[in-house]
């Protein structure tokens, strides 16, 4: 839900999976919780918060001792995926505090580095959360690089999150429009999005802020 601009929704199912899991859940499915909390926290602006809960979600990580089989849902949530979620929440902080881009890129070249497994889309996550946060820190020329990156492993990888991700980064191209470099790549954004506005209210502000047309939104998901 965060994603869907709704962060109090997110934190409050955050809250109620925590509630009803009890203490037989497994930690990394704990870690992986905090880190959604974390996320929308940060979409909030609440950094002190933030970093409270990713250091809890790092806490209960480590602490997995990987002894108890996890959900199949859960197979997925490795190292990287912490570091990813880690990157994104400090690549989202930094909409209110710039200099939390420096953290969202240390994170997101951390799970870059460990992304071995072949699973595309989140390294596409990982590549706009980087490309983000260096146009935040501008850096335009890195964010560039990014975003290309981005752009290259779209297509059959990519779903509503992955196209709402690359319009949130385009969104912070604007200033960088002047640089022969940056105007070509939002040209080449532009016409890789998908072009099925929605007449939702939620779609039209989310369109008004970006210039560019989105897409009905997928089924709501915490993330």
């Amino acid at each position: 839900m965060v994603h869907l601009g709704r962060p109090d929704d997110a934190l409050d199912l955050m809250k109620l999976a925590k509630a009803g899991s009890g203490d037989e859940v497994l930690p990394r499915t704990r870690a992986m919780l905090y880190t959604i909390e974390a996320w929308a926290q940060a979409s909030m602006g609440k950094g002190q918060a933030m970093r409270r809960t990713l250091g809890q979600a790092e806490d209960l990580f480590v602490s997995d001792r990987g002894d108890v089989p996890a959900p199949g849902w859960m197979q997925t949530f490795k190292e990287e995926d912490l570091y990813g979620m880690q990157a994104l929440a400090y690549r989202t902080l930094a909409e209110h505090e710039p200099g939390a881009a420096v953290h969202a890129q240390y994170f997101a070249e951390k799970a870059l580095a460990l992304r071995v497994d072949g699973r595309q889309r989140s390294k596409i996550f990982d590549f706009l959360s980087m490309a983000s946060a260096c146009f935040i820190a501008d850096d335009p020329e890195q964010a560039d690089r990014y975003a290309r990156l981005a752009l290259m492993s779209m297509g059959s990888n990519s779903s509503h999150r992955t196209w709402d991700r690359l319009r949130e980064m385009y969104r912070l191209t604007a200033q960088y429009s002047g640089y022969p470099k940056i105007h070509e790549l939002r040209e080449e954004i532009k016409l890789a999005l998908p072009r099925t506005p929605s007449k939702s209210p939620r779609a039209r502000g989310r369109q008004q802020r970006t210039g560019i047309g989105v897409c009905t939104a997928d089924s709501p998901s915490a993330i």
